[in-house]
């Protein structure tokens, strides 16, 4: 054997013995419905709601007087992250899981919270109405993103007001239908809607 021979012969096998299987890599984990609406829809909202609050005006809406080229850019901002947020929940992979096994969610419990077991049997029911609704944040959304860029703070402001409206239309659907109950016997019983 020639002097190549005896270095190229170990190192070869060393090459064959270092080498591993390889392993398939792991499929990463799916986010749960509770875990997109806690860590980035809920924080992104709280965000436009925060510029929004710093520059309420006497007629709730918003004073533009007020706001800054960086108020907007931040309004701009969070309204875009919030966007990405719904559309992260209207692109949940099917089915769409509420909570890993063992979570809990806000009130379940409660005497009138719902349970996360209650809120995946509604979600199963509809999960098409679920994207629908994630769908309609994204779109309301983008339009204060457009009001934002616009420095229209007439717009922006209706725009922030409304929002909260169309975050409890899928609360109250798959979240906590058992507070809407709650409110429909007070409102029978007092006259009076304690969600105002």
């Amino acid at each position: 054997m020639t002097k190549w021979a005896w270095i190229a012969l170990p190192a070869l096998l060393l090459v064959g013995c270092s080498k591993k299987h390889e392993q398939p890599a792991a499929e990463p984990e799916k986010a749960t419905l509770h875990e997109v609406m806690k860590n980035e829809v809920d924080t992104r909202a709280d965000d436009v709601w925060a510029v929004g609050n710093a520059h309420i005006d006497e007629d709730a809406g918003m004073d533009g007087k007020s706001m800054t080229d960086a108020d907007w850019t931040r309004l701009a901002g969070a309204a875009t992250t919030l966007q990405q947020a719904a559309l992260d929940i209207a692109n949940l992979p099917n089915p769409i899981v509420v909570v890993k096994p063992g979570a809990k969610i806000a009130f379940e419990d409660t005497d009138w919270g719902d349970s996360a077991a209650s809120v995946q049997r509604n979600v199963d029911k509809d999960p098409q109405g679920v994207r629908d609704l994630a769908n309609s944040l994204a779109e309301h959304s983008g339009e204060i993103v457009t009001a934002a860029r616009k420095h229209d703070a007439g717009a922006a402001g209706k725009l922030i007001n409304e929002l909260d409206g169309i975050c409890e239309s899928c609360h109250v659907k798959y979240w906590y239908p058992s507070q809407r109950k709650l409110i429909d016997t007070i409102r029978k019983n007092t006259g009076e809607d304690p969600s105002t």
